[in-house]
């Protein structure tokens, strides 16, 4: 089983409704996302599903990227908005994914998820991408330490 995270690109500090749902990609983040697009591409990934947060910033960070994955299929979440660690591994565990997935997101919920289940402290910068491989059959069974990075993308 292998699980791709990647953090949203570089945003704005605020919106202009004032939430911070609505923040949206600066033109760093576009370009850090054609950073991503070269890296990806250089890849060959196979993604069969991507979960995203329902917030605008991270909307826009897989819209730039929708493309690199033609055939997965994608949902978007309002209990990713945000979500600590122990949100996101029970959100993809109670999936019983057997699918190569994708969860798009934000910190610091991610980098200390990918920390936990790779026992290693990791930072994802905006942007950032981590892929790590899974000794089991599906998503249900993933824990702390049973992760081995494969590929990273501006990780600290």
């Amino acid at each position: 089983m292998t699980i791709h995270f990647l953090r949203h690109a570089k945003t704005n500090q605020l919106s202009p409704s004032g939430r911070d749902y609505d923040r949206e990609l600066l033109p760093r983040g576009y370009e850090q996302l054609k950073e991503f697009r070269e890296y990806v591409s250089l890849k060959l990934l196979h993604i069969e599903h991507i979960y995203c947060s329902s917030a605008m910033r991270t909307r826009q960070t897989l819209n730039e990227i929708t493309d690199l994955f033609p055939k997965a299929s994608i949902s978007f979440h309002e209990d990713l908005y945000l979500a600590s660690w122990s949100e996101l591994l029970q959100f993809i565990t109670q999936k019983n994914e057997k699918q190569t997935l994708l969860v798009i997101g934000h910190n610091e919920g991610l980098s200390d998820l990918v920390s936990y289940l790779n026992n290693t402290d990791i930072h994802l910068k905006t942007c950032g991408y981590i892929q790590l491989s899974f000794p089991f059959e599906h998503s249900g069974y993933i824990s702390a330490g049973t992760g081995s990075i494969i590929e990273t993308f501006r990780v600290v």
